[in-house]
């Protein structure tokens, strides 16, 4: 199981590393498996045989699921995104925990859509609730804070910022043995992510948000099997069965072709968006 956990946070090094970073090309977005796999082995992972270090590698990171989106028409719409008032809201850890998931997944798409004001606050919530969980040291470091509110204008000096933050934050955590609280965080990105992607799909085009929405089917399904480790712990309980009754949905589409292409209808849409609805207002409620 130490083993297990060890790949378990590499691969949140890997996520986390890419979430908030800007990639270079089209490409990567479609090929993330190799930008992560890239990331992953910057951070000397140590049994490169594992297939638990293959698994983890297979995932996107946010930003790329977020460009993903974005690439299919989706718009930016004010007030979509966990409003920064709530943060005061969260005060037990596994919501403060989930949030943080949450708001990083919110600042990748202000900072993709050039919300710059709406950054600075993004990044706010992000360090008040990295300060409740134990970790204010982190943005004493290189003065991140400061650093990223300097750069407002600058897209890439943001993300660059951003992405040495989350580097400290994950070495952080793998220091302090915070596996559960990885996997906390990556929920509630991946949530978040798929909230704000099937909100906005009647300002897209809906044939190639379906596509890209049912693609995540396979990203659920590896994160319920890590899940599963926690699924009696306190803190993942209700996630799980809520997680659980999104993924019954997916279970539900079709693959065709030799390309495996899997397929949502119209009505498959609107159950997901739905029921993605209800999981992501449980955890920011």
């Amino acid at each position: 199981m130490n083993n297990f956990f060890s790949h378990f946070k590499n691969f949140i090094v890997a996520i986390f590393a890419i979430a908030l970073v800007s990639c270079g090309s089209n490409k990567e977005d479609e090929s993330n498996a190799t930008t992560v796999a890239d990331t992953t082995k910057a951070t000397k992972t140590k049994d490169t045989n594992s297939t638990a270090k293959t698994f983890f590698c297979s995932l996107p990171s946010p930003l790329v699921m977020a460009r993903v989106f974005k690439k299919t028409g989706l718009k930016y719409e004010e007030g979509i995104a966990n409003s920064t008032d709530n943060v005061s809201r969260y005060s037990s850890n596994q919501s403060k925990t989930l949030n943080l998931g949450v708001y990083s997944s919110d600042l990748a798409y202000v900072i993709l859509n050039k919300q710059s004001q709406a950054a600075a606050k993004y990044i706010d919530a992000v360090k008040k609730l990295s300060d409740d969980l134990g970790m204010s040291a982190l943005f004493s470091t290189d003065n991140f804070l400061n650093r990223f509110k300097n750069n407002l204008d600058r897209e890439d000096s943001l993300m660059f910022i951003v992405a040495q933050l989350k580097c400290s934050m994950d070495a952080f955590m793998q220091d302090n043995d915070q596996e559960k609280q990885t996997l906390l965080i990556f929920t509630g990105a991946w949530v978040e992510n798929m909230y704000i992607a099937t909100q906005l799909t009647k300002e897209a085009n809906k044939e190639k948000i379906a596509t890209r929405i049912a693609e995540q089917k396979n990203i659920l399904n590896r994160l319920m099997n890590v899940i599963t480790d926690f699924q009696n712990d306190s803190e993942f309980k209700d996630v799980y069965l809520k997680l659980g009754e999104l993924k019954a949905l997916f279970d539900k589409l079709t693959v065709q072709g030799e390309d495996e292409k899997i397929v949502m209808d119209e009505l498959q849409l609107k159950a997901i968006t739905e029921k993605t609805r209800d999981l992501r207002k449980e955890i920011v409620k």
